[in-house]
C-alpha cells in the first residue's frame, strides 16, 4: 500500500505543483491523514518546505501542560508544502505566497479586534484609553491566523479561524461601573459577530486590574501561566503604550520571559521525540498512540479559559 500511494502522491505533484498537505488530503480523501504526513516526510521520493511559526501552548490534555502549536497535523495540514524534484523553485515561491496569505488574515483580524473596541461607547472608550492598556496574542500574534471553518458548538452558527482573544488591563482604580458596562457591550457585539454569518468570528475578552497582571507574573500554576505567555507574545491594540511597555518590561525583570523561553525549549524538544517514535512506529500502531503523543499531532478541543 505505501508504494501504491507514494506513487499516488508523486502524480498529484506532478500535475499540480507543489501542494499543502491539506491539498493532498482533499485528493487522497480514503488516506489517513498521520499515515499521509509519515509518508510524506519518509519517503526519498518526496521534499517538504515548512512556513509556519511556532509558540508555547499550554494544554491540559498533557502530563507536562505544554506543547507547541501549530499542532504536527494542523502543521503538516496548513503549513506545510510537499514537492518532487524539480519543484524546488515553485515550492519557495508558493511558500511565500502562502505565508503572506496568512499574515493578511492575521492583519485582517487584528483589524477586527480593533474595531471591537472603537464599538464601545465614546466614554467607556476614552476612559480606556487613559487607564488601561489593550492586547490581542495567540496565532494572529504570529502571523500564523487562518479561516478553517468551524462551528461554534452552543449556537451552532458557522466561524472562520480561531477565536479574538482581548485582554484589557486597566489601572486597579477603574470604576467597577465602567468595567461591567464595558464588558457587557463587548459581550454583545462578540454574540451579533457570532450570529452574523458575513462575519463569522468569535471574540474572547478579559478586563483585569494591572495587580492581577503583576500577580500572574510568578507563573506558578497554569492560569499564571497562560497570562504571562499571553503578554509575552502579545501585540497592543489600544490604550496607554507606556502601561503595556512597562507591563512588558516587568515580565522580563521578574524572570518571567526565561522560564516561558524555558518551557518553549521543552516543549520543542517534546515535539522532536514524538516525531521520530511517530515515524518508526509500523502502521499497524499508528492507531495505538498513547494520549500524550496524541495531544502533539491532533488539534486539542480542551482549552482553559484565560484570567
Amino acid at each position: 500500500m505505501s508504494d501504491n500511494l507514494e506513487n499516488q502522491i508523486a502524480a498529484l505533484l506532478d500535475i499540480n505543483g507543489p501542494m499543502t498537505g491539506r491539498q493532498l488530503s482533499d485528493n487522497l480523501p480514503f488516506v489517513d491523514d498521520i499515515l499521509l504526513w509519515k509518508i510524506c516526510y519518509q519517503s526519498n521520493i518526496f521534499r517538504v518546505i515548512n512556513f509556519a511559526r511556532y509558540y508555547l501552548r499550554y494544554d491540559i490534555t498533557r502530563e507536562d501542560q505544554i506543547r507547541l502549536s501549530p499542532s504536527v497535523l494542523r502543521d503538516f495540514l496548513s503549513f506545510t508544502l510537499v514537492y518532487i524534484a524539480g519543484q524546488r523553485s515553485d515550492a519557495t515561491d508558493k511558500a511565500a505566497i502562502l505565508a503572506n496569505k496568512h499574515r493578511l488574515i492575521s492583519l485582517k483580524k487584528l483589524k477586527f479586534a480593533r474595531n471591537t473596541l472603537l464599538s464601545l461607547s465614546p466614554d467607556i472608550l476614552e476612559t480606556i484609553h487613559y487607564k488601561a492598556c489593550c492586547f490581542i496574542a495567540g496565532d494572529i500574534s504570529y502571523f500564523l491566523a487562518h479561516e478553517e471553518p468551524r462551528i461554534h458548538q452552543p449556537t451552532g452558527a458557522k466561524l472562520y479561524g480561531s477565536d479574538i482573544d482581548i485582554i484589557v488591563v486597566h489601572e486597579n482604580d477603574l470604576s467597577s461601573d465602567i468595567i461591567a458596562r464595558a464588558e457587557a457591550e463587548v459581550l454583545a457585539y462578540k454574540h451579533r459577530c457570532i450570529k452574523n454569518p458575513a462575519i463569522g468570528q468569535e471574540i474572547d475578552f478579559i478586563f483585569k486590574p494591572v495587580q492581577k497582571m503583576l500577580t500572574q507574573f510568578s507563573y506558578a500554576d497554569i492560569h499564571q501561566k497562560i497570562a504571562s505567555k499571553i503578554l509575552y507574545e502579545s501585540f497592543f491594540l489600544y490604550g496607554r503604550l507606556d502601561l503595556y511597555e512597562k507591563l512588558t518590561t516587568d515580565l522580563e525583570f521578574s524572570g518571567t520571559v526565561k522560564k516561558i523561553e524555558d518551557d518553549f525549549a521543552k516543549a520543542l524538544a517534546g515535539r522532536k521525540a514524538t516525531i521520530k517514535k511517530i515515524l518508526d512506529l509500523p502502521q499497524d500502531q499508528l492507531d495505538a498512540m498513547d494520549k500524550n503523543t496524541q495531544s502533539l499531532f491532533f488539534f486539542s478541543q480542551e482549552r482553559l479559559e484565560f484570567q
